[in-house]
């Protein structure tokens, strides 16, 4: 049997609700053997000393063994302590002994919220630092006797619970690891369960930091940096621990009057951290300071241009217009250029100059757009990584109708199909029926007849040619009966 989820005990149990949940177990060995049986739990609850004041109730009869929950009607008072038992009686009226009584205590009172001190972290003022360890005792308060636990947490200490020792205190320890405002949470924890309002300890931590200066802010991609540290606010200090990102500390020794010097060399692209740690002679750490270095190296990859494509706003050239595309070096010893546009899938090579330049013409064919990538290669082998360099073209498609075979629309039998130019000093156009051969007529506007040899959608490419220029297709589809 349990009390709200507390199991029964010899020397009864507490809880913190005037409304609880009793529960028991029910069993009969008629389930599953007599049809339709079901068993009745009846709970009796009185006040200890009071059975004049013995109330029954029953609980929804159960169908199987298992567990019975039940509230008992009016609220329990607090601070009385009360028993209950329970007793099950079957669908033909066999009932069983009552169970061995349970005792309890109502208990919904609060404690205290406890005081806290320390020493080491008092709450007026600045003290200790981030890595230094400190002393906070936390004391039972306004005379509770029932109080079993501490619950604190603080900074980067998750909650946890101490029990107070015999003169209702204890004394716990917690190093910060940052400066500034930090917060020490504690809440009295009773017998029953029940929690204070929280005491929150606040205490301001002191910066001590040392002060690091880089004497070579202007140093280049893989030139030393010489760095400077001294003392702040925490004195004394013997040696320095100071990291570059990730690799291992190196420690040194501090002058007399607590400075020292470092030389490291950043080598990895884009931001570098170098942290220096100071310690006193009992090893007591200072507060991390840290600077950042930004290593920037030359781009080593190629650029793509071209004098063909305007930067005044008016149109670009037309798809199937050729252009001239130009490479230029983005590091020293470059003989040639890797090239693609189709994403590598055709890749061509252009020699580059004395200059480190290559120049090719291109006629791009199927799209309003010209995406182009690149990449260099040099005399010693070295290979840069691939960029992209993308052009807008101007699209000419022609326009196609037919009144047999609209488009995306259905028809049957011969048809006629019209080519309308998109472009001016149109000549004529080339096409072809899905994969079939590529078909020529001339003419700024030009029709054709065509005879379907069978059923099922269809697609008709036709390109406009301007003198030699090809246009861009368009896709003609349909349906045929």
């Amino acid at each position: 049997m349990s009390v709200t989820g507390v199991a029964c005990g010899d020397k009864g149990i507490f809880i913190g609700t005037t409304a609880p949940e009793f529960s028991a177990v029910l069993g009969d060995p008629d389930f599953g053997v007599v049809s339709g049986e079901q068993v009745t739990a009846t709970f009796a609850l009185w006040p200890v000393g009071q059975r004049d004041q013995r109330v029954e109730w029953s609980a929804t009869p159960l169908t199987s063994g298992g567990l019975v929950r039940s509230y008992p009607g009016p609220a329990l008072t607090n601070g009385v302590r009360y028993r209950f038992e329970v007793r099950a009686t079957d669908r033909a009226g066999a009932t069983s002994r009552w169970s061995p009584e349970c005792t309890f205590t109502v208990d919904t009172t609060t404690p205290h919220p406890p005081t806290v001190t320390s020493t080491d972290y008092p709450a007026t003022g600045e003290a200790g630092g981030p890595g230094i360890p400190g002393r906070f005792t936390f004391a039972i308060a306004g005379g509770d006797t029932d109080v079993v636990a501490f619950g604190w947490s603080a900074p980067g200490t998750g909650p946890r619970d101490v029990p107070p020792g015999r003169a209702g205190k204890v004394t716990v320890e917690f190093t910060p690891s940052f400066y500034g405002l930090n917060i020490v949470t504690v809440q009295a924890i009773d017998r029953t369960g029940n929690r204070s309002a929280p005491t929150t300890y606040a205490m301001t931590v002191r910066n001590t930091e040392p002060r690091l200066t880089d004497l070579s802010p202007d140093a280049g991609p893989g030139e030393p940096h010489t760095f400077t540290v001294a003392p702040g606010k925490l004195g004394g200090l013997v040696s320095y621990d100071y990291r570059l990102n990730d690799e291992p500390a190196t420690t040194i020794a501090a002058a007399a009057d607590g400075t020292a010097t470092f030389v490291v060399t950043p080598t990895a692209p884009g931001r570098n951290t170098i942290s220096v740690v100071g310690h006193t002679a009992a090893r007591t750490p200072t507060a991390e300071a840290s600077v950042v270095v930004y290593v920037v190296y030359p781009p080593t990859t190629p650029t793509v241009t071209s004098p063909d494509f305007p930067t005044d706003g008016s149109a670009p050239p037309l798809v199937g217009q050729e252009v001239t595309l130009v490479f230029h070096p983005g590091a020293p010893g470059v003989t040639e250029y890797v090239w693609s546009t189709d994403f590598g899938a055709t890749e061509q090579v252009a020699t580059a100059g004395p200059d480190g330049t290559a120049t090719v013409r291109y006629t791009p064919r199927d799209w309003p757009y010209l995406l182009v990538q690149a990449r260099s290669r040099s005399t010693d082998g070295t290979e840069s990584s691939t960029v992209e360099f993308g052009w807008d073209l101007t699209s000419h498609a022609p326009l196609v109708s037919s009144p047999q075979y609209p488009s995306s629309g259905t028809g049957s039998g011969p048809g006629e199909f019209t080519f309308a130019p998109a472009h001016e000093g149109v000549t004529g156009y080339e096409y072809s029926f899905d994969d079939n051969a590529v078909q020529t007529v001339e003419g700024e506007t030009a029709t054709i007849t065509w005879t379907p040899p069978t059923t099922g959608w269809v697609t008709l490419r036709v390109r406009e040619h301007v003198g030699t220029i090809v246009s861009d297709p368009t896709e003609y589809r349909f349906h045929v009966e």
